[in-house]
């Protein structure tokens, strides 16, 4: 097995994504490890500037295409570059774009292949992932069979790894010679761009979520109140997603979003494991329910037994009249 440390960089037309710079950053702390190399695999419309990610952590770019294309169709370059690489692992974010190129990765050269993962190390030169189960009750340690053959491809969640601040020059690109593959036929029939709130969602500092004591669609108004006078971002449980109160790309948890705030506001969510599991990276938790023994409140770090209707409008109008004093 290789000494190399590979990661798939997503770019966007203005540059990396989030999830590159994250990836970069954990692709560094593994390379150091390992005493290899941090090696972006980069594609995407902004590819061609992938010396950019030099600062967050690589060493080096490889460009596997450019093309406003879906990113399964460079998954034949990417087996080619992947088999050149002497790599120790793959790290690939947990994005759609990600799982398409992870999964054809795996399928065209039957690597071993773990994830979503809150935690990766290279100890020994054995590649080791944490896992979350059972909807997060359970912690699994696990690592490829022994004679495995390839580097892993670890799927790793949102928000992992934290980007580092910039530091060093730029990454050493080259351009891969473009390789077909089954999937390189795919084409885009139609996109959609996210509003600005939940493409931030993942991202923000401070995230205002409301649950079902919310009540329904009218009841989150007086949480976009809250979150637009905090500077912070929407999200929800999936009980109000389920209900049509928000879009489903608000929710967070299990089988929504995982987040990373500094400061994470919970109203009327109970705090079931589900949900936990997305925001318990939060630094602080500050919950509101009627409820005195909802679970959230053995976790959070202040928790509020009261009615949010009355709570969160007064909070907001207070907020609003300190930011004029």
């Amino acid at each position: 097995m290789g000494s190399n440390v590979g990661f798939l960089a997503e770019f966007a037309t203005a540059g990396p994504t989030r999830s590159a710079l994250e990836l970069a950053a954990g692709a560094a702390a593994l390379a150091a490890e390992s005493g290899g190399a941090a090696v972006a695999l980069a594609y995407g419309p902004g590819a061609a500037d992938a010396a950019d990610l030099g600062p967050a952590g690589a060493g080096r770019a490889v460009v596997l295409g450019t093309d406003a294309a879906p990113a399964i169709s460079v998954a034949g370059t990417l087996a080619a570059a992947v088999a050149a690489g002497d790599f120790a692992v793959l790290l690939a974010p947990a994005t759609p774009n990600g799982r398409d190129l992870a999964a054809a990765l795996v399928g065209l050269h039957g690597l071993p292949a773990f994830g979503p993962v809150r935690a990766v190390s290279l100890a020994g030169g054995t590649v080791r992932c944490e896992q979350s189960t059972l909807q997060g009750a359970v912690i699994t340690m696990s690592e490829p069979a022994e004679g495995a053959a390839g580097p892993a491809v670890v799927l790793v969640a949102a928000n992992t790894f934290s980007p580092r601040e910039p530091a060093g020059g730029a990454a050493a690109v080259t351009t891969a010679v473009p390789v077909d593959s089954p999937f390189g036929q795919a084409r885009i029939v139609e996109s959609q761009v996210e509003t600005a709130a939940i493409a931030a969602l993942e991202e923000a500092d401070i995230i205002v979520a409301g649950g079902r004591g919310t009540g329904g669609e009218a009841g989150f108004a007086a949480l976009r109140e809250l979150a637009e006078v905090l500077g912070g971002a929407v999200g929800a449980s999936r009980a109000a997603a389920d209900a049509g109160w928000v879009p489903y790309q608000l929710q967070i948890g299990q089988t929504g979003k995982v987040v990373k705030p500094a400061l994470y506001f919970a109203a009327g969510i109970s705090g079931a494991i589900q949900h936990r599991v997305g925001m318990q990276a939060a630094e602080h938790v500050v919950a509101i329910n009627r409820d005195p023994d909802a679970p959230i409140g053995e976790f959070a770090d202040l928790f509020v037994v009261g009615d949010l209707f009355q709570i969160v409008p007064a909070l907001t109008a207070e907020l609003r009249r300190r930011s004029q004093a």
